[in-house]
């Protein structure tokens, strides 16, 4: 009996060292395993079941890192690191459809905005629209909006239509959203140009040393043309014939003999406005009254010569 016993054992150790070194496979085709694997299971009628435990239980077990339970508190698998045990059912991107804002996001999760037909990604701080350019928004671009904005980012505000670009410190406004009118025209190319209709009583206001100046107007001898005038009193500007702006009174004198002083159609206050002429000729003067000139001594008239004076004013 004794050597029975000691023949048994001997077979069972061999036959464990055996197992220990080779390889195990459980379920079907038990002739047929990997070289690669140490253990391996196969069926199509059964399943694998980790170790079932629950939130405290799993707590307390420290095992190698990679071990794995299944938390039936949680309904997921669990993987310890290390240094705690990881939901593994809370790793990957998460895909949100919503009208609302998710929380709780991770870094890498995706938000439909099926308000707005939007797509978004959380960068760790904020959700960042993508698949869409250029940013949108209501009102000017915030933060919150653009966090971390590069020059030549585009945004559009969807209620005013304002285009803003950022040039790497702020952003600036394009005024895309602005009407030119009153006398101001915007073109195919967003340029704003001057010229147009005045849709209200528009006010340049000028001083002695803010002036308005015209520069290059053609010069034309048309006297049918009109000249430009100004109300004294309100300063409005008026269009208006040249011959309202030299008007002029003639009269036509018949001279004495020796005859040299003649009397003016007006009252003179200015004597580079008044031109006369004897027999057609025209011949200088000067002034010795209000009203009165005086010829030159040299232009002495004859009885019966034609003196005509023509004043403007």
């Amino acid at each position: 009996m004794k050597h029975f016993t000691y023949i048994f054992t001997l077979l069972v150790l061999l036959l464990n060292g055996y197992l220990g070194m080779t390889q195990v496979k459980i379920g079907q085709n038990l002739q047929t395993i990997h070289p690669s694997s140490i253990l391996e299971l196969e069926s199509n009628s059964k399943a694998f079941v980790l170790t079932r435990v629950s939130q405290d239980e799993m707590i307390a077990i420290v095992p190698l890192p990679g071990a794995l339970v299944f938390n039936t508190d949680t309904q997921c698998i669990h993987m310890f690191d290390g240094g705690q045990w990881e939901n593994l059912c809370d790793k990957g991107v998460s895909i949100t459809a919503s009208e609302i804002m998710p929380t709780g996001n991770q870094e890498g999760d995706i938000w439909i905005d099926t308000s707005q037909d939007l797509l978004f990604f959380w960068n760790g701080t904020a959700f960042i629209p993508i698949g869409r350019t250029p940013y949108r928004g209501s009102g000017a671009p915030m933060t919150s909006i653009v966090p971390n904005p590069l020059a030549g980012d585009i945004y559009v505000d969807i209620g005013s239509g304002d285009l803003y670009t950022y040039d790497g410190s702020n952003w600036l406004i394009q005024g895309n959203g602005i009407l030119a009118n009153n006398g101001i025209t915007e073109s195919d190319t967003n340029t704003i140009e001057l010229g147009g209709t005045l849709i209200k009583p528009t006010t340049i206001t000028t001083d002695n040393t803010n002036t308005l100046a015209i520069q290059g107007l053609e010069i034309t001898h048309e006297l049918s043309n009109r000249v430009v005038v100004m109300d004294a009193a309100t300063g409005v500007l008026r269009a208006t014939p040249m011959s309202t702006i030299m008007q002029r009174e003639e009269t036509v004198i018949v001279a004495n003999d020796g005859q040299n002083q003649f009397s003016t159609p007006l009252q003179i206050i200015n004597e580079k406005k008044i031109d006369v002429y004897r027999n057609g000729i025209r011949i200088d003067f000067t002034v010795v009254g209000s009203n009165t000139i005086e010829l030159v001594p040299d232009a002495r008239c004859f009885q019966n010569d034609e003196i005509r004076i023509i004043q403007f004013f």
